[in-house]
């Protein structure tokens, strides 16, 4: 299964369509070029991974899924927020095959929509007010995403950081996209557990299935920025290499390469690749057999977060996040 077959199952698409339906009203009142540019945003096509992990781990620890649709708006809001903000960083030209947000409109329009988000984010959660939740969980999940949104803002320090050297360990990578990637999926999928009133140890497991699985998300998408096409992944390719990031493709070549392989490798950072560049690149990574090393590393990861799901019982909830985690991982493998 891929993850269009598994977004196309009705029982996920019924979540979807609620999802997308609060979002759309969480933005109806904004003024009208407000809204237009919010809209274009959210209706990206976007997969909705991290409403989908809220709502998933509410259901699968007993909870009713309706309590975690708020707080699932939240942080698809903060996450489209988040990929404003990196096209800004990057400037990336397009985000899933459009044109981003700073690119159709203009650089201070696209910190503004971001900025707006983050702040809609009170906006959504003051709806725990008609669904009764107790006070208890309102302010536990205020806690989860100011510490959700410092990890990722770490993470991304991290990313810049590591882009200016040239000793990066694989160890560096894996803290670097735990805190930028793995947290902000395990923070809704804890979320989920925690409108739930779980057990903390429910609460943890299902924290760390997520971010163990945002981590091999993460090394896949950074696979994919080499070895894929723009039209496959509706961006430019190669936007790690040209920004100096030290993904784990590159720590690993830069580590087993030859001294020309080296000095050709750090020689094209930070710099608009000719096609000729591009094809050795890519015959080098395959030489040293660093996207095999990588992939190998993003499924063991995966595998790790499984083991956290056997601690919930089993039912249809539990099932989809299982199914979820091999889409999320194995999406162009």
């Amino acid at each position: 299964m891929d993850m269009e077959s598994f977004l196309r199952e009705p029982y996920i698409t019924n979540y979807i369509g609620v999802i997308n339906s609060y979002l759309d009203r969480a933005v109806s009142d904004y003024f009208p070029m407000l809204r237009e540019m919010s809209r274009y945003a959210i209706r990206g096509g976007g997969k909705r991974i991290r409403p989908l992990l809220a709502v998933l781990s509410c259901e699968a620890v007993g909870g009713d899924p309706k309590l975690a649709i708020p707080v699932a708006v939240a942080y698809e809001l903060a996450h489209t927020a988040a990929l404003i903000q990196d096209d800004v960083l990057d400037r990336s030209p397009k985000r899933r095959g459009k044109p981003s947000v700073w690119k159709l409109y203009s650089l201070g329009e696209a910190i503004l929509l971001s900025d707006l988000f983050l702040f809609e984010i009170y906006g959504v959660l003051a709806e725990y007010e008609n669904l009764n939740l107790p006070p208890k969980r309102l302010y536990r999940l205020l806690r989860l995403i100011r510490e959700s949104a410092k990890n990722a803002a770490w993470g991304e320090l991290l990313d810049l950081e590591l882009a200016k050297r040239s000793d990066v360990t694989v160890e560096d990578y894996l803290e670097m996209i735990r805190f930028k990637t793995g947290s902000l999926l395990a923070a809704p999928a804890a979320a989920g557990a925690i409108v739930a009133g779980a057990s903390e140890s429910r609460v943890q497991a299902l924290y760390l299935f997520a971010e163990r699985i945002g981590m091999a998300y993460q090394i896949q998408d950074d696979i994919l920025d080499i070895v894929g096409s723009e039209e496959e992944i509706g961006k430019p390719i190669f936007l790690d290499l040209k920004a100096g990031k030290k993904s784990i493709v590159l720590i690993h070549a830069l580590k087993n390469a030859t001294g020309d392989e080296r000095r050709f490798l750090e020689g094209i950072m930070f710099k608009n690749l000719r096609k000729r560049d591009v094809e050795r690149v890519r015959r080098i990574i395959d030489r040293l057999g660093s996207v095999v090393y990588a992939r190998e590393l993003s499924l063991k990861l995966a595998e790790e977060g499984r083991r956290y799901l056997r601690l919930l019982k089993p039912s249809m909830a539990r099932d989809a996040l299982l199914k979820l985690s091999y889409v999320a991982v194995n999406r162009y493998a």
